[in-house]
């Protein structure tokens, strides 16, 4: 079996491809076959001819269009296979566009390439970047932002976009003040890292109808679904922790992918530009150790959803079914649709 963690494809500053892999055995040859369709590699048929053949564990492969995404798959001589792609997809308007394939849940099947993907806003994508996501073919966005949010930097994927548009509104800690307070260029935080614990505890507390409804689009049909907020890391966070957790991705492979986050966001360059826009509630400017805790995510966050929803539920199935109207039936349809 290939070690997935040790498995992963990186753009390289000249658009090309560079793959690394733990295979089965050292020394074993790979061959490597290149799709920008993954269903070429979900299908039933033979994947064709591989673009090459080795025994190394890195590889470094000419991109032929830097205007598609291109997916691999790496197949041994002993016949053990994995699929994958980019994690992070390479786009100049929105940093942490990321693919949620490949992890794997704990009936052993993967979750599938090109079908969920989380980011952050999407209004200041370039003309580059319109191109490259309307070839993802995206059936559905869901924005979780505000709806004053949505109004200022509304979501655009082009002209002839044919995606569904939802607006399910998230209110980080059911608080209209911390709200109000930020449009006035006011953050009036004492504790910030337990104040972002705070609102993870609260969206199993008072936003679950929003993130039900997200399942029972990603039910309606056979979708490519893209998830969103403003930075892509706290209510884009949890939604994708509940896919994945659904979809059943252990505990810590979610924290893993909930802290990636932190390598896509430009979080200095942040702190920097809002110390000098914010305020305390006395006027005086915020300072960075108040700034980093709500910039940037750590495991603590998204634990203490977790840790919410343990105390509130008997089960992760009566969570399921209670909060996220989601019965046995419903969450197998999800696996059967998203894992292969």
């Amino acid at each position: 079996m290939f070690d997935l963690k040790a498995c992963h494809v990186e753009r390289t500053p000249d658009q090309n491809y560079l793959i690394h892999w733990h295979g089965p055995k050292p020394g074993q040859r790979v061959a490597v076959y290149m799709s920008d369709n993954p269903d070429h590699f979900y299908s039933a048929n033979k994947p064709g001819s591989p673009i090459l053949s080795t025994i190394d564990n890195d590889i470094l492969i000419q991109n032929p269009d830097k205007n598609l995404r291109h997916y691999f798959n790496l197949v041994s001589q002993r016949g053990d296979s994995v699929i994958l792609a980019e994690r992070q997809l390479s786009l100049q308007g929105t940093p942490n566009f990321r693919d949620l394939g490949g992890y794997q849940a704990q009936d052993g099947r993967r979750l599938k390439w090109g079908k969920l993907y989380r980011s952050g806003k999407l209004s200041a994508l370039s003309d580059e970047d319109l191109g490259y996501v309307h070839r993802l073919g995206l059936t559905l966005v869901c924005d979780f932002r505000q709806v004053v949010e949505q109004e200022l930097d509304p979501t655009y994927l082009g002209e002839h976009s044919e995606h569904t548009f939802v607006s399910l509104p998230v209110t980080p800690g059911s608080s209209n003040s911390f709200i109000d307070n930020l449009h006035k260029g006011i953050i009036a935080v004492d504790d910030a890292a337990g104040f972002m614990e705070d609102i993870n505890r609260d969206m199993v507390v008072n936003q679950m109808p929003q993130y039900a409804e997200m399942f029972q689009l990603l039910l309606a049909g056979d979708q490519q679904v893209l998830i969103h907020c403003a930075s892509g890391k706290d209510r884009t966070g949890f939604g994708a922790a509940l896919i994945l957790d659904v979809l059943g991705v252990d505990e810590e492979a979610i924290v893993d992918d909930y802290l990636l986050t932190n390598d896509y966001l430009p979080v200095e360059k942040e702190i920097l530009r809002l110390s000098n826009e914010f305020t305390d509630h006395t006027g005086a400017a915020v300072p960075g150790e108040v700034l980093r805790p709500m910039l940037e995510v750590r495991p603590e966050y998204i634990r203490a959803c977790f840790e919410e929803i343990k105390k509130r539920y008997e089960s992760k199935q009566h969570f399921y079914q209670s909060a996220l109207s989601l019965d046995t039936a419903k969450v197998e349809n999800l696996k059967d649709r998203y894992l292969h």
